[in-house]
């Protein structure tokens, strides 16, 4: 019984871990109206958080050039 929820544990936590997805993010340049495909991140639920509030700093960083950035 404890190996079969060992093995169902190991099993469940690997689920989480391996779905990472790409993502990308993208900013609306607000002098141009250009859109533009900035940094490539493999997020899974547990980082894809982290990797929006990375994406929303572009906004800050660039002078205020870069507006309505997210990950696509």
């Amino acid at each position: 019984m404890k190996k079969s929820i060992l093995i169902f544990s190991i099993f469940m936590a690997s689920a989480f871990v391996s779905c990472k997805k790409d993502y990308v993010c993208v900013c609306t340049n607000s002098n141009t109206g250009d859109v533009s495909y900035g940094d490539h991140f493999k997020a899974n639920t547990f980082t894809k958080t982290a990797a929006e509030e990375s994406c929303k700093a572009n906004n800050d960083v660039s002078g205020g050039a870069l507006e309505n950035c997210h990950l696509e």
